[in-house]
């Protein structure tokens, strides 16, 4: 008898109670008729899942000759309401309930996974347990729970078979249930329960309605009989998808992709939840007739809240649920039967969560989404509807509320102002003469006699009523530029926050920021997402850093998406890996960084790997007025080439501290192009000429300068005119042949448009070729072309059926790579150098953290420099975390981390325990070992003061070094190795130490082993220099009194 709790037999107990205290009551009435009772009958303690051997209770109460019947009734893929087992037992009449013990039984296939015995096992959709009272009969066959007397039913939650436990097995197994249990053994038992969920997401996406998202796959299931049952549901599937959406507007086309599945052939497939530009939930799907069909709620899905989509399918059956708010206080439901059952093969094509090449996703955000493989109840249904973490604690419905109040704040008083405007215009001009005369006869009121402009600025907003009035003056009538508006409100807090004491004043100095980011200005959302994620001059609070760096990435922000697509990538910050979504975020930025390339701005320059101990590279920047950029222009003047190509390059892509000036570099181009007949200054004119870049348009021109550095050989040349074949022309023939002869000069955009011809089948006389395109793409990037490395990204996201598989993080890494060639990021690095060049420490450390917190590795490595100088004690004073360790951390993750950074790492790991940390010496090693085999002396040198202080170190990372084995037995003749190694490097630097060290390991060896030989001579030394010094002492002393006597 298997054991009951206590609250389970007080729930018996009190339902006993109940029902005598029904039978009392039925009686106790006066003057009241006899009545016969009735019969009645109840399951005490039911179970919540089907159990072998539950011993269940019923209590039941027989007014006759009656019968009570127990039977448990299961429905599957297959077959319905059959009773898989059932128990019946005569009952007489009873004043009181009876409660009677049944042991129940079910099939291991509905309790076990399947093994090498248990063949099968059954996917249940429902198990119900039914008692009722019939009649007297002779069997159990005669009377149903329908026509029962009393009934009662229950219904259990059974378990898949992949989530069950194995049978022990206690029988004796035949012959051949034990060769195969023999062979088997040790491996049945390794595979894990699959569950029946796949998350889709499980943080918040921030989707800025372009054409990027999220995009999954699914494989076979690896259980067999999960399998079987995937694939024969395919014609009739069953399963649940759920997602969280915050929209901040509807659709701008016709739709929006929210969650969709698209097939092999790129097509859609079952199921595809879309959004219309009404705000209505529309559902494609296909039958297993191939034909299309859908449906479209009646019902809106509200802005600016939050509200989870439930699309339930069950043969050709559809239930689509949306549910809102915080706690779920609206409902809608839609049920839809299709025509015919639907058609979903899972691992066919690829799931989108968001935008993709055909369709553009939802503005707003994306909260988590998973997939029910085979579950088809409702989620709604299940459980209470709550708010995930972390959306949950985000604060959106609140920030875009108090944002909207401040917009309306900010247009009223606009226009407030350009009414004063006017006032004091009509008070300025002529006046009549009666006019003139009342106004200055007129009587004064008594009431007040301020205007509505002359009222005090609100509370921490003088600083953009300021402006508005100020514009007002200047420019009257003008509608609100948000953007332009939030930009100047960004510079002004740019101004204050690096003024002398500005970081001391940073918390208050934060509205101007937020109002800025409220006026769709995303940098300053960026940054405010920056300032509570390191505490730069403010308590810490992760959560806001969230937030704010979510709704700078909804609102386009690079920087904020490629802080999102970093953290993502490592899982930093408290962040989920998850490649998938990171590569959704830095796609956006990868393609946005094509498109600024394109048309540079004053917001933008070019990305230039600069690091703070890179003395060189720090002498060559410049600025227009400065010596080097001068000389630099003189000799360019005079016709020096390599002069003339610095000088161009410097002024079109804005390099060196040098701001971009287009109209400037094509006057060097075309002096090159003309003069000097030098192919790459005539490339250069010739594509400023193409795209009317600086100069205006002219195309015969342009053609006679590409074709003149053509002639020459000049790669980049033949690739521009097959782009002009293409673009001007339409004439993909000739462009192929062009870029065909570029590609066999090695030129990176030739072997990328040729990919983009296959991949479109558009090559003359070629069908459409993936794989094709996809090598093109492959060589394209590897020789650094951005566009190239895009395309790749995408087919490695994508992967190609049957011919190339995802991967993901491959995709991620070319992404990222491209994403930081973006203009906005070189602006962030521009400010960053040239504050620290000025020693503008403030400056320098709030730029070098924003593109740190971006995950650009040079700023990382800049950053984690900064605070390990701590100039004037700024970080020690104004950021509340271990910045040196973090970013210098961050820097030795990347793919190709600098020596310095691994050596401060190292010492790091090694020094004493910090408050946050423990000592770990094995990956000091590590990090002494990496710098040490990128040929770094200060590694080998780091090694051996490990080794002298007694830490072991692997003979591992010995041979990585190209150590013997032999070399590995002794500590001394690996430490003679690494000492002369650091001393015969090619650094003079490292000489001196380590031949200080190599001497000191031979003096340690001597006196190790011939200690009392040393000792000995050494004190024969001492004694013959104490002896050698009175000997001279006295001699010195003879000798002077001999002069002091010739003297006398």
């Amino acid at each position: 008898m298997s054991p009951r709790s206590r609250p389970a037999r007080w729930r018996e107990l009190l339902a006993t109670c109940l029902f005598l205290g029904q039978l009392v009551v039925c009686r106790s009435g006066e003057g009241e008729l006899p009545r016969r009772p009735s019969a009645f009958v109840r399951l005490l303690n039911a179970p919540q899942a089907p159990a072998d051997g539950y011993l269940l209770r019923v209590l039941y109460r027989c007014t006759g000759r009656q019968a009570v019947h127990l039977a448990v009734v299961a429905s599957s893929e297959t077959r319905s309401e059959v009773a898989v087992f059932r128990r019946w037992w005569a009952c007489g009449p009873s004043p009181a309930g009876t409660v009677k013990a049944v042991r129940l039984d079910f099939p291991d296939q509905m309790l076990y996974r399947p093994d090498d015995v248990l063949r099968h096992a059954i996917e249940l959709h429902g198990v119900e347990l039914r008692v009722w009272v019939t009649e007297a009969s002779p069997g159990p066959a005669e009377g149903s729970y329908e026509t029962g007397l009393a009934r009662a039913a229950h219904l259990l939650q059974p378990l898949s078979p992949s989530s069950r436990p194995f049978k022990v097995h206690p029988r004796t197994l035949r012959w051949d249930q034990e060769i195969l249990w023999s062979l088997g053994r040790g491996r049945a038992f390794q595979c894990q329960a699959q569950p029946d969920a796949e998350p889709l997401l499980t943080f918040a996406f921030a989707s800025s309605g372009e054409s990027f998202g999220i995009v999954k796959t699914f494989e076979p299931r690896r259980d067999r009989s999960l399998e079987k049952m995937r694939q024969r549901r395919i014609p009739s599937p069953r399963c649940t998808i759920a997602v969280w959406l915050f929209l901040v507007s509807y659709c701008p086309g016709h739709f929006c992709g929210v969650l969709y599945h698209l097939s092999a052939k790129d097509d859609y497939a079952t199921p595809s939840v879309l959004l219309t530009h009404a705000g209505t939930l529309h559902v494609q799907v296909v039958m297993a007739s191939g034909q299309d069909a859908a449906l479209q709620s009646p019902f809106l899905v509200p802005l600016y809240q939050w509200c989870r989509v439930e699309l339930t399918l069950r043969g050709r059956l559809a239930n689509l649920t949306l549910v809102c708010g915080e706690s779920g206080k609206t409902k809608d439901t839609l049920a839809y039967t299709f025509p015919d059952h639907l058609y979903l093969d899972d691992t066919e094509g690829r799931f989108v969560l968001g935008g993709s090449e055909y369709i553009h996703g939802i503005s707003g955000f994306y909260g988590p989404a998973i997939y029910y493989r085979s579950s088809t109840q409702p989620l709604s249904q299940v459980s209470e509807v709550s708010l995930p973490e972390p959306v949950g604690s985000l604060g959106l419905t609140r920030w875009f509320a108090q944002c909207r109040r401040f917009k309306e704040d900010v247009s009223a008083w606009l226009r407030l102002y350009q009414l004063q405007q006017e006032s004091e215009l009509a008070q300025e001009s002529c006046l009549g003469v009666y006019k003139e005369q009342a106004t200055r006869h007129q009587e004064i009121s008594p009431g007040p006699q301020c205007l509505p402009w002359d009222a005090p600025f609100p509370h921490r907003r003088a600083a953009v009523y300021r402006l508005l009035w100020g514009a007002a003056r200047r420019q009257g009538h003008q509608q609100l530029n948000s953007e332009r508006w939030g930009r100047a409100l960004y510079r002004s807090f740019e101004r204050r926050m690096t003024a002398m004491g500005g970081l001391s004043r940073l918390r208050h100095l934060l509205p101007l920021l937020l109002q800025a980011g409220c006026l769709r200005y995303p940098r300053a959302l960026y940054l405010a997402s920056i300032l509570h994620q390191t505490g730069l001059g403010m308590k810490r609070r992760p959560g806001e850093a969230l937030k704010f760096s979510l709704l700078a990435a909804q609102q386009d922000g690079r920087l904020a998406g490629m802080l999102l697509g970093h953290k993502h990538h490592l899982g930093v910050d408290g962040f989920p890996v998850d490649h998938d979504l990171s590569y959704a975020y830095y796609a956006n930025v990868a393609a946005q960084t094509l498109a600024d390339r394109e048309q540079p701005g004053e917001e933008q320059a070019f990305v230039e790997s600069v690091r703070l101990i890179d003395e060189d590279a720090l002498k060559v920047q410049t600025k227009e007025s400065d010596d080097l950029f001068l000389w630099l222009r003189f000799q360019a003047r005079r016709g020096v080439v390599e002069a003339q190509q610095a000088v161009s390059q410097m002024l079109f892509w804005g390099q060196r501290g040098i701001a971009s000036n287009l109209q400037a570099a094509a006057k060097f181009y075309e002096k090159g192009a003309t003069q000097l007949q030098d192919p790459a200054l005539m490339y250069d004119y010739g594509v400023v000429l193409l795209r009317g870049q600086g100069v205006k348009q002219d195309i015969p021109k342009a053609l006679e300068f590409l074709k003149k550095a053509a002639e020459q050989r000049f790669a980049r040349a033949v690739t521009a005119l097959g782009w002009y074949y293409q673009v001007f022309e339409h004439d993909y023939r000739r462009a192929a042949e062009f870029w065909e002869r570029a590609d066999g000069m090695g030129d990176a955009e030739a072997a990328s448009n040729l990919g983009a011809l296959y991949a479109q089948g558009r090559y003359p006389a070629r069908p459409k070729d993936h794989l094709t395109a996809y090598h093109y793409f492959w060589t394209s990037a590897t020789r650094g072309h951005v566009a190239g490395a895009v395309r790749l990204a995408v087919y490695l996201n994508r992967g190609i059926p049957g011919q190339l598989p995802r991967r993901p993080l491959s995709a991620v890494l070319w992404a990222k790579w491209v994403s930081e060639q973006n203009g906005y990021l070189g602006s962030v690095l521009r400010k960053a150098l040239d504050a620290y060049l000025q020693q503008s420490w403030p400056a320098a450390l709030l730029h070098y953290l924003m593109a740190a917190e971006a995950g650009f590795e040079v700023a990382q490595f800049n950053a984690g420099y900064l605070c390990d100088q701590d100039p004037d004690g700024l970080a020690s004073r104004h950021l509340q975390l271990d910045c040196v360790w973090k970013y210098y951390n961050l820097s030795t993750c990347s793919q190709r981390p600098v020596s310095y950074a691994l050596i401060r790492m190292g010492d790091l790991f090694y020094a004493a325990p910090h408050r946050e940390r423990t000592q770990d010496v094995q990956a000091a090693v590590r990090m002494y070992k990496a710098a040490a085999l990128q040929q770094d002396p200060q590694g080998l040198y780091s090694l051996g003061l490990l080794l002298e202080e007694g830490v072991s170190i692997p003979c591992s990372a010995l041979r990585e070094l190209g150590f013997n084995g032999s070399a590995c037995a002794s500590n001394y003749t690996v430490l003679l190795e690494l000492y002369q190694r650091c001393r015969d490097h090619v650094e003079e630097h490292s000489f001196l130490p380590c031949s200080l060290a190599l001497v000191s390991v031979h003096l340690k060896y001597l006196w190790l082993l011939h200690s009392s030989l040393l000792k000995f001579s050494g004190a024969i030394a001492i004694v013959m220099v104490t002896a050698l010094s009175l000997l001279a002492a006295l001699s010195r002393l003879h000798r002077g009194a001999a002069d002091l006597r010739d003297s006398v």
